[in-house]
Protein backbone atom coordinates (compact mmCIF):
# COMPACT_ATOMS: atom_id res chain seq x y z
CA UNK A 1 0.00 0.00 0.00
CA UNK A 2 1.36 3.45 -1.18
CA UNK A 3 1.63 6.39 1.25
CA UNK A 4 -1.01 7.86 -1.47
CA UNK A 5 -3.83 5.10 -0.81
CA UNK A 6 -3.65 5.90 2.89
CA UNK A 7 -4.05 9.38 2.23
CA UNK A 8 -7.45 8.40 0.35
CA UNK A 9 -8.65 6.86 3.43
CA UNK A 10 -8.92 9.95 5.46
CA UNK A 11 -6.77 8.65 8.23
CA UNK A 12 -2.94 10.05 6.88
CA UNK A 13 -1.41 12.49 4.62
CA UNK A 14 1.81 13.15 2.87
CA UNK A 15 3.74 16.23 4.12
CA UNK A 16 7.01 16.46 2.08
CA UNK A 17 7.57 12.92 1.30
CA UNK A 18 6.77 11.55 5.25
CA UNK A 19 3.81 9.57 6.38
CA UNK A 20 1.96 11.50 8.95
CA UNK A 21 -1.20 10.23 10.91
CA UNK A 22 -3.99 12.64 11.55
CA UNK A 23 -4.99 11.07 15.10
CA UNK A 24 -8.28 13.15 15.56
CA UNK A 25 -9.25 11.15 12.58
CA UNK A 26 -8.74 7.84 13.97
CA UNK A 27 -12.04 5.55 14.85
CA UNK A 28 -12.37 3.56 18.02
CA UNK A 29 -11.68 0.17 16.52
CA UNK A 30 -9.09 1.03 14.24
CA UNK A 31 -5.64 -1.11 14.34
CA UNK A 32 -2.77 0.86 14.16
CA UNK A 33 0.93 -0.62 14.06
CA UNK A 34 3.02 1.02 16.64
CA UNK A 35 6.59 2.42 16.61
CA UNK A 36 8.82 -1.16 17.88
CA UNK A 37 6.21 -3.90 16.44
CA UNK A 38 3.10 -3.90 18.47
CA UNK A 39 -0.34 -4.00 17.17
CA UNK A 40 -2.90 -2.29 18.84
CA UNK A 41 -6.82 -1.22 18.82
CA UNK A 42 -8.14 2.05 19.29
CA UNK A 43 -10.49 1.90 22.07
CA UNK A 44 -11.03 5.71 23.59
CA UNK A 45 -9.97 8.70 20.95
CA UNK A 46 -10.01 11.96 22.72
CA UNK A 47 -10.06 13.33 19.41
CA UNK A 48 -7.14 15.95 20.94
CA UNK A 49 -5.00 15.00 18.06
CA UNK A 50 -1.93 13.75 20.83
CA UNK A 51 -3.18 10.71 22.50
CA UNK A 52 -5.26 7.69 21.86
CA UNK A 53 -6.23 4.66 24.61
CA UNK A 54 -5.45 1.61 22.96
CA UNK A 55 -5.64 -2.80 23.57
CA UNK A 56 -2.48 -4.26 22.33
CA UNK A 57 -3.34 -7.18 20.10
CA UNK A 58 0.08 -8.42 19.48
CA UNK A 59 3.36 -7.63 21.07
CA UNK A 60 6.40 -9.66 19.65
CA UNK A 61 8.49 -7.72 22.47
CA UNK A 62 6.14 -8.75 25.24
CA UNK A 63 3.50 -11.54 24.33
CA UNK A 64 3.09 -10.39 28.78
CA UNK A 65 1.57 -7.32 27.58
CA UNK A 66 -1.44 -8.48 24.98
CA UNK A 67 -4.95 -7.81 26.21
CA UNK A 68 -3.31 -4.77 28.28
CA UNK A 69 -4.72 -1.33 27.72
CA UNK A 70 -2.12 1.86 27.01
CA UNK A 71 -2.02 5.65 26.56
CA UNK A 72 -0.40 5.94 23.67
CA UNK A 73 1.68 9.11 22.51
CA UNK A 74 0.88 10.28 18.78
CA UNK A 75 4.70 9.92 18.19
CA UNK A 76 4.57 6.13 19.23
CA UNK A 77 2.43 5.42 16.28
CA UNK A 78 3.67 3.93 13.10
CA UNK A 79 0.55 3.79 10.89
CA UNK A 80 -2.84 2.27 10.71
CA UNK A 81 -3.50 -1.16 9.37
CA UNK A 82 -5.73 -2.01 6.69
Amino acid sequence: MTGKDIADKGGSKRLEGVLTLDLVAVPQGAKLQLVGGRIAEVIDNPRDGMWVLLRILEAPDEPGAEGEEELVFWADIAGIIE
